[in-house]
């Protein structure tokens, strides 16, 4: 079975969770095969990296323990990802961005596991001009760091999935509908594009042995 993690970077209920859920519903609409989980910040005890480098040092993931291991292996067990977040001060949420920091380590622990796995970006906004594509960046770059193919979604949402809320919560977002047809056209291209990750990877992998490819070493050089 293929899956699809979904993931709120909202503190609480509202426009980022029912964004998001409405993604993953469009992804399994479309492709019956795909499994959908959803996770969410809210309720969730996430510290933020104190660059201890105990990560580093020991090859070890993070040491902080907290609500954060129960994301790992939903993460490393996913074939693709649509994360969301609320844009706060043009940015995405503090939650959010303790998650991407702390699981700096995975190139080292699990080197090249999250390669060519699948990624797409949803925020939300009380404003229809509010810092919604600037708040897709960190999200965007969190796939591309760890080697990701990233998906805006099919004709017309460029680099994601885009919520005018109003501050309406839930209702505000499914009340916008140029907004919420970019979140299920996105849906429906992650189905996609994972659909044909994972069975290219496949193939690419058993060909990899054919043509006799040694498996490169996933640690980068340093200059430091």
């Amino acid at each position: 079975m293929i899956k699809i993690l979904g993931i709120s970077g909202s503190p609480r209920h509202g426009a980022t969770e029912y964004a998001v859920q409405e993604a993953l519903r469009a992804a399994k609409e479309t492709v019956t095969e795909i499994e959908t989980e959803y996770w969410s910040v809210r309720g969730k005890k996430i510290g933020p990296c104190v660059h201890c480098d105990t990560c580093i040092r020991n090859k070890t993931m993070c040491i902080i323990k907290d609500d954060l291991q129960e994301l790992e292996s939903k993460i490393l067990e996913a074939d693709a990802f649509i994360i969301g977040s609320p844009v706060y001060d043009m940015n995405i949420t503090a939650q959010l961005t303790a998650i991407f920091n702390r699981l700096r380590p995975i190139y080292l622990v699990h080197a090249g596991k999250l390669q060519n796995k699948v990624g797409a970006a949803i925020t939300t906004g009380g404003t229809r001009y509010g810092g919604q594509e600037m708040a897709k960046l960190p999200i965007i770059n969190f796939y591309l760091m760890h080697e990701m193919l990233v998906t805006g979604g099919l004709g017309g949402c460029y680099i994601g999935g885009t919520i005018w809320s109003k501050d309406a919560k839930a209702q505000g977002a499914e009340e916008d509908t140029v907004g919420m047809d970019t979140i299920k056209r996105l849906g429906k291209g992650v189905a996609e594009a994972v659909m044909v990750s994972k069975h290219g990877l496949e193939a690419w992998n058993s060909q990899k042995e054919t043509l006799g490819l040694i498996a490169d070493d996933k640690s980068p050089l340093r200059d430091h």
